[in-house]
């Protein structure tokens, strides 16, 4: 698999950083993107040890809410590997656990610009190289709320994600009988560095009861990004939708939730 390269929008550190890893010990190329150069230069230092089979990462700095900085990131990764075979759009900012009052200006916008606006930039500039190269694999990254499901505290994410989910299904069908392929990834309820330090946050008195839906549907990524890159690598069809969250495994957990009581959070400080 060394012949191919996969650019990961935000993935100096998250879910991002996960899938960069497992297809670096998969044999793929990785191009990894952040908003600092310091950040990039760290995450691909770190990311060199993962690679096997001649697989090498780079990474350049991209803010994916500016069309430009984007193209240039697309510029980047052919310039350093030839083409592009897979392309994320993993970068986004969650606000989670938070009512819509408590939600400031700021943070909608990041959410807004990162998620939706990000994912469009990301997909016409894939679309456009990838046109030109004559392949590709672009996959658009959506979770709480695309569903139409109503969540608790995460009424700014899932606005988000409904819309990503809208946009992606429009392409998939503008793009029916096309060579490049648009598919969709549901990696489920992660850990993440933002998720910890959002937690951090919560007043102790009412950690329990929002930590209590992550505890029993929530994964680390170390659990979830090498079925989802494994899948990514076996997809050659339009419109595959890789969900690790499915309902199955939502009422197994339900189900088990009786006899075993999950806690995620074990592993970390929150009082640091």
């Amino acid at each position: 698999m060394a012949q191919k390269t996969a650019v990961v929008t935000g993935s100096t550190k998250g879910i991002g950083r996960g899938y960069a890893k497992e297809f670096l010990n998969r044999g793929v190329n990785v191009v990894i993107s952040g908003r600092s150069q310091d950040i990039i230069d760290d995450a691909v230092k770190a990311l060199k040890s993962e690679a096997k089979d001649g697989a090498r990462v780079a990474g350049v700095v991209c803010e994916v809410s500016d069309a430009i900085q984007v193209q240039v990131l697309w510029d980047f990764a052919v310039q350093g590997f030839e083409a592009v075979d897979i392309w994320i759009n993993n970068a986004g900012f969650a606000r989670t656990g938070a009512t819509f009052q408590q939600l400031t200006p700021d943070e909608i916008k990041t959410m807004i610009h990162s998620n939706v606006v990000g994912t469009i930039n990301g997909c016409q500039v894939a679309l456009r190289g990838m046109t030109t190269q004559g392949h590709g694999h672009i996959y658009n990254t959506y979770g709480a709320g695309s569903d139409g499901r109503v969540i608790p505290g995460m009424i700014g994410y899932g606005t988000t994600k409904s819309t990503v989910r809208y946009f992606t299904e429009s392409i998939i069908k503008e793009l029916k009988g096309r060579a490049i392929k648009v598919g969709m990834i549901s990696p489920g309820m992660n850990l993440t560095e933002n998720m910890i330090a959002q937690m951090k946050q919560v007043p102790p008195s009412v950690r329990p009861k929002v930590m209590k839906p992550i505890n029993l549907l929530g994964d680390y990524v170390e659990t979830t990004t090498p079925w989802i890159v494994d899948q990514v690598l076996a997809d050659d069809a339009m419109g595959t939708h890789i969900k690790w969250l499915t309902t199955a495994k939502i009422l197994r957990r339900l189900f088990m939730s009786r006899f075993n009581k999950r806690d995620l959070w074990a592993r970390y400080d929150l009082n640091a």
